[in-house]
Parts: C-alpha cells; structure tokens; sequence
C-alpha cells in the first residue's frame, strides 16, 4: 500500500472517529430530564427522595429556591412532602438533582392518581371549588354541586410561554389562562408551577395548575 493511501486511510478513520464521538456527545446532552414522583422527607437538613412504588431513596439535590419552598412546608407536614419533580437522576451516586418543581403538597393528589396518566393538565380552585381536566381529546369541568361536564377545546401557545384554553361547546363561554408562575393553593398549601385564570360565563375564578404525565 503506498503511503499516499495509508495517510488516506487514517485520516479517514480519525473522521469517523471524531462524528462518532460528536453523536455520542449530542445524543447524551439531548437527554430529557427524568420525571419522578414520590415522598419527600427530611433527616439532619437533607431531604431524600422516595419515588411511588420503589423502595430506594435518593438524596435530593436542590436549588435555594427549592429547599426555601420545602423548608415552609416542613412543620405543616412532619411525616413527609408528596413531591412532582424532574430532574437528572445518578443511581451510582444516589442523588436526584431537581431541575423543575411541578407540584409540592402536604394533601391531595399523590401516587394514587388515578388521573395523572392521562392528564395533559389539571387546574383548580377554590371559594367557589372548581377543576379542569385537560386531556388530549377534551376538557372535563368540575363545578360544586354540578355533574362534571366534557367539552372539546383548542388550546394557544402565547409568546410569554402563557397558554390560552378555551371553548364555547354546550353553551359554556370558557376561557382558561395558564402562565408559568409559581401558585399556592389557598386551603391545602399545595405548591404548583402554574397558576391559572378560568373565565367561565362572565365569572372570573383564580387557580393553581400543573402538567399531568403527558406533558412535562
């Protein structure tokens, strides 16, 4: 083999080398965060992860703001938080690093939701109660003393990362906004990455909000 095709051949195999590298390096930064839910508790200042229906604990890795959240909510639930969180899991090391915080909550919707597979988004609130849950082929309304009632619906993304939901199927005038922003239920103290906005019939109601398991 001359030396011209051997100087080839290696430069060849340094190219595809170097793409393979470059694609494994993407694809590992592409990964999505993991979404975990289970039970928070607290032990010596650190808190540790227990997600639904596994018996390994992770240590959680947080934010300020994070650990500022749980640590308000510590007295008022001494026996643990249910926590909605993704992140970055490590079995190696045992650490959870929390990327998002979805939900924090003392009572209420936890791993027994039966709901939350199907979800895209749940929203609520209360004085007068109401709920809304958004799935992909329609909204159900839940009203105090109302049957629940489906509905279709179509949804806009807003450029401030907002979203507006709304129909006017079966003479409901319904207009739902979600914008990121962190809501604190008014009775239960539940902590939501969402808060929402509900004008249903020329009646204005104030809520929290979180992404269900088909939407992160």
């Amino acid at each position: 083999m001359s030396l011209f095709l051997r100087l080839s051949s290696l430069t060849l195999i340094t190219i595809t080398l170097s793409a393979c590298q470059l694609l494994s390096t993407t694809s590992s930064s592409l990964q999505q965060p993991l979404r975990l839910q289970g039970t928070l508790t607290q032990l010596n200042d650190q808190w540790f992860l227990q997600p639904c229906d596994a018996q390994e604990r992770y240590t959680l890795i947080a934010s300020a703001e994070l650990n500022e959240e749980l640590n308000s909510l510590t007295s008022e639930a001494p026996n643990g938080l249910f926590a909605d969180l993704s992140g970055e899991l490590d079995p190696r090391l045992g650490h959870f690093t929390a990327v998002e915080r979805y939900r924090l909550q003392i009572e209420g919707h936890d791993c027994g939701d039966t709901d939350f597979a199907r979800l895209l988004l749940r929203a609520s609130g209360n004085e007068p109660f109401w709920s809304i849950l958004q799935t992909p082929k329609g909204l159900i309304l839940n009203q105090a003393g109302e049957p629940a009632l489906a509905l279709p619906y179509i949804e806009e993304q807003l450029p401030d990362g907002s979203s507006q939901i709304s129909t006017q199927a079966n003479n409901q005038n319904l207009q739902l906004w979600i914008t990121p922003k962190q809501c604190i239920d008014s009775m239960s103290g539940t902590v939501h990455h969402l808060s929402a906005r509900l004008q249903l019939n020329q009646q204005t109601f104030q809520g929290c909000a979180a992404f269900g398991a088909l939407r992160n």
